[in-house]
């Protein structure tokens, strides 16, 4: 799933929502403000009407999913949950998804092979990796019919990672400030309960 992810300290949202949820409260207001404009500028680049070279392959192969306008859109969301650690170490206190099967097509098609997918035809070896369509070229085609990939910092697409480039940084400069803030008087409150106790 194509996802913009803000990275950060998941143990700052643990013990926000453990010791002063109040703040936690706050955090996630702020953060739907933040990312609310990015998700609604995405959802504004889905085309309405159907391409029909699209629906044309998902009606000869049921394992491809017909391009619907409606819930490609509506699979484009955000969560100011935090996430579980990665396999690399990290995990997001807020994220950006383009969660549909077809709105991920959408999103990324072309990123890691700009020609399609390797042709090898109908008969040839099975699995999501080829092309087994009868057209050689339709996997270029398919791309070409598509708007362009755009490049953010965050990775490359047509929705959500167009949306965060052209905001161009805002979002992300508001949930980080909001982020900061949260942390900021977490750990005043925290220095002066501290204190108090030990007065």
């Amino acid at each position: 799933m194509p996802a913009v992810e803000l990275r950060g300290n998941s143990d700052l949202r643990k013990a926000l929502r453990q010791f002063a949820p109040d703040l936690d409260k706050e955090l996630k207001a702020e953060l739907r403000r933040a990312l609310s404009p990015v998700v609604r500028k995405a959802r504004g680049y889905v085309e309405a009407n159907s391409m029909t070279n699209w629906n044309e392959k998902s009606s000869s192969t049921g394992m491809f999913p017909k391009y619907n306008a409606f819930l490609i859109s509506k699979g484009i969301g955000f969560s100011t949950g935090v996430t579980k650690i990665n396999k690399n170490g990290f995990s997001s206190m807020a994220k950006i998804y383009n969660k549909s099967r077809a709105g991920a097509i959408y999103e990324q098609a072309g990123v890691k092979n700009p020609q399609g997918q390797p042709w090898v035809g109908p008969n040839g070896p099975a699995g999501h990796k080829y092309s087994h369509s009868y057209n050689p070229k339709a996997g270029e085609q398919f791309i070409n019919n598509l708007p362009p990939l755009v490049s953010s910092l965050k990775g490359r697409g047509r929705l959500i990672y167009r949306a965060w480039a052209e905001s161009r940084g805002v979002a992300e400069g508001a949930a980080m400030r909001a982020i900061d803030k949260a942390t900021t008087t977490f750990m005043t409150r925290s220095k002066s309960t501290a204190f108090r106790k030990a007065a």
